[in-house]
C-alpha cells in the first residue's frame, strides 16, 4: 500500500533531525516525496523514488547542486559501496533510518562544509557513465 507524502515527509524530519539539531543545516522544503536541507554550503535532499518503493540521499553544494548519491559518497570514503541487499528488502520508510545512518557515519566532513570529496565522486560517477559506453556520445556533468 502506498504510503502518503505527509508520512514520508515525517519519517523523514524525524530521521534525519540530525541535520538541524547537531549542524548547521535548515529544512528549507518539503514537497511531495522530497525534503531539502541547506548550510551556507551544502544541500542534501532526502527523497521517495520508484513509486514509493525506495529512498534516495543526495549531497551537493549550494551553488550548482551536484546531486550525488549517498551511495556514491561512501564509496569515495571506503572504497566500496555500502551492503544494500538488507536495505533494498525494506519498504521506503523503513530504509530512512538506515540511509540517515550512512550520512551520519560518512558525511560528516561534507555535511561541515568540507567538499574536497566531491572530486572523488565525480570521478566514481564518470567511471559508471564510461562503463555504460555503449557508441553514443554523451555528456557527463
Amino acid at each position: 500500500m502506498p504510503i502518503s507524502s505527509e508520512c514520508f515527509r515525517d519519517a523523514v524530519l524525524r530521521e534525519f533531525r540530525f541535520l538541524e539539531n547537531d549542524l548547521s543545516l535548515k529544512n528549507v522544503s518539503s514537497e511531495q516525496f522530497m525534503v531539502r536541507y541547506k548550510s551556507d554550503t551544502v544541500q542534501v535532499v532526502v527523497e521517495g523514488i520508484n513509486w514509493g518503493e525506495n529512498a534516495r540521499v543526495a549531497v551537493g553544494s549550494c551553488i550548482g547542486f551536484q546531486n550525488f548519491d549517498l551511495y556514491d559518497l561512501v564509496k569515495a570514503k571506503t572504497g566500496e559501496y555500502p551492503a544494500t541487499e538488507r536495505i533494498a528488502t525494506l519498504n521506503q520508510i523503513a530504509q530512512l533510518p538506515l540511509l540517515a545512518m550512512l550520512l551520519k557515519e560518512h558525511g560528516e566532513q561534507v555535511l561541515n562544509g568540507d567538499l574536497t570529496i566531491f572530486s572523488a565522486i565525480t570521478e566514481i560517477v564518470k567511471a559508471r557513465a564510461d562503463s555504460f559506453d555503449d557508441g553514443i556520445e554523451r555528456i557527463v556533468i
